[in-house]
Formats: structure tokens, sequence, C-alpha cells
């Protein structure tokens, strides 16, 4: 049974505070980390038989997981901006449809490996299983289905 409010009211009026200051240097948001540890106290089951450590802990661990995630947050948010600053130039239509039509110009076997890898992004193992060969099959029609269109564009661009 967990502990009940009469438990829990003293718990939280002695240490609520002291935590807050002990994981203030551990993450960005102390008051919400010590809330959920306090909230996982209220329902564990079998109490711990040290509430007070078990707090500690258990605070220490959620202020890392939340540190992790702020910065994995940060990261992504980090690269999010530098991708809308780079501007891009607006693809050719002419060399959108060379490209298509190189593409669509390929043997089948080539193409659905081409197609499924790129536009796809499914790994070369993925990628061999879709199509029934083997990872090194797959490989080396890649690396074929490549080379190709690479010289048919080349030579597209040359007779421009």
């Amino acid at each position: 049974m967990p502990l009940d409010a009469a438990q829990l009211a003293p718990i939280i009026e002695g240490h609520a505070a002291t935590l807050r200051l002990w994981i203030r240097s551990r993450c960005s948001s102390p008051e919400d980390v010590v809330q959920e540890a306090f909230c996982r106290l209220a329902v564990q089951e079998p109490p711990p038989n040290n509430p007070v450590a078990w707090l500690y802990s258990v605070s220490r661990n959620l202020a890392e997981k939340q540190r992790r995630t702020d910065k994995r947050r940060h990261l992504r948010e980090q690269a999010y901006a530098q991708r809308k600053e780079t501007p891009r130039e607006p693809a050719d239509r002419v060399e959108v449809q060379e490209t298509l039509a190189a593409v669509e110009a390929l043997p089948l076997e080539l193409r659905d490996i081409l197609v499924a890898r790129v536009w796809g992004q499914l790994t070369l193992e993925e990628t061999a299983q879709l199509c029934g060969l083997s990872t090194a099959t797959t490989f080396r029609r890649y690396q074929t289905a490549l080379q190709t269109l690479r010289a048919k564009l080349a030579s597209n661009s040359e007779t421009r």
C-alpha cells in the first residue's frame, strides 16, 4: 500500500525546498523534477524503506533525463535553424526532368533498388530483403545504377 497523505505531507514540507535546491544545478526546471519525484513516491508500491533517500535518487535520475532531453531538443532546434537559414536554389526544371527520365530509363531491377535506397531511404539490408536479394548483390546493383545514372546525366549535360 502506497504512502498515505498523512505520511507524505511531512516529507514534502521537510524536503521539497532542499530537493529543489539540490536539483537546481542539474537541470533547467527543478520544480518539475521534484514534483514528478513526489508524484512517483505517492504511488510507489510498496513504499521505499527510506523515502527521503529514494526521493534524492529519483530526482537525480529525472534531472539527468531532463538535461539530456533539453540537450537533444537544443541540437534539433539548432539544426533546423541552420537548415532554414541556408537558402536553397530551386532545381532547374530541365535538370529534374532529365534526371527523372534517366531514372525511368534504368532497367527495372536497378531502378527499384535506386528508388528504395534514395527516395525510400531504406538501408541496404532492407532494400535487399525487399527485392529478395543478398546485400552484396543489392550493393553492386545500387552502385551500377548510380554509375549508369551519372554517365547518362553527364552525357546530357555535354550535349547542352
